[in-house]
């Protein structure tokens, strides 16, 4: 699957390693993003202190904090005389912004995008509702004006690569203005380390409508946007609500249609 600009970008400021530059964070992010990748099971041993020095050519201490990072994380666990095993899934972090990079990277991308479909389905409704019935006056009009730059970018004269870099942009956001008018720092917080897995969702619906570089067969998904803003605009919370979910419900089908075409 082709990746955008915006996909490429986003995972640059995902944050979380950001802070562990050098060899340390070299070696993290490796052995993270093989730990998700599936190449030491859940209970089974990490490689020694010893071998894992040896293997990635660093010292003693760099391997320790590597594995004190990634415990804390939720990826592994190390007690004397057992040495380092992978933990189960349902210990991770997973919305450390580290483990989303690094399952996008990895084979774990799909059941990724598929988990973060069914958050949307869950919790966006609800957030476009409340925008609309509760959303102060500077709040529906950022939505306003991400939903004006959003139909602008389909009559915009540039490359299809960049028309297809800003219709990304405005899509994440149009989501994201309804998200801020709730008003809620943890809502915010999640859908910004949720927004790099969201560009590559787009790439997928898009692939499922035949083009991975170019706006083709856009239109409906952007009725369904339309759907969505007419009954905000309007006022009316329970028709934007059910706007929202027959939008989401609709990009699951996209998606899964995208994802078979890549097996």
């Amino acid at each position: 699957m082709a990746r955008s600009a915006v996909a490429n970008r986003e995972e640059a400021h995902l944050g979380g390693l950001m802070q562990v530059r050098g060899i340390l964070g070299s070696v993290v992010s490796g052995l993270g993003r093989r730990i998700v990748a599936g190449e030491w099971k859940s209970g089974e041993a990490l490689p020694t202190e010893a071998e894992l020095m040896d293997e990635l050519n660093v010292g003693r201490s760099v391997v320790r904090e590597s594995i004190r990072i990634l415990n804390a994380k939720g990826l592994v666990r190390s007690r004397q005389m057992a040495g380092t095993t992978v933990l189960p899934r349902a210990e991770w972090r997973l919305l450390d912004p580290d483990l989303i990079q690094w399952r996008m990277q990895a084979a774990d991308r799909k059941v990724l995008l598929k988990d973060l479909l069914q958050v949307r389905l869950t919790l966006e409704p609800g957030v476009v509702w409340t925008a609309t019935a509760n959303g102060s006056a500077s709040a529906k009009e950022r939505i306003h004006r991400a939903w004006q730059a959003k139909i602008e970018v389909l009559h915009e004269r540039s490359t299809p690569e960049q028309q297809r870099l800003h219709f990304i942009e405005h899509d994440l956001e149009f989501h994201r203005a309804f998200l801020a008018a709730v008003g809620s720092e943890i809502l915010e917080q999640l859908f910004s380390v949720i927004e790099a897995a969201l560009s590559l969702m787009i790439d997928v619906q898009m692939q499922a409508r035949g083009s991975t570089t170019a706006l083709v067969g856009m239109e409906e998904t952007n009725q369904l946007h339309q759907d969505v803003y007419d009954a905000f605009a309007a006022g009316d919370a329970d028709k934007a609500e059910k706007a929202m979910r027959f939008l989401i419900q609709s990009a699951i089908i996209d998606a899964n249609r995208g994802f078979s075409l890549t097996e």
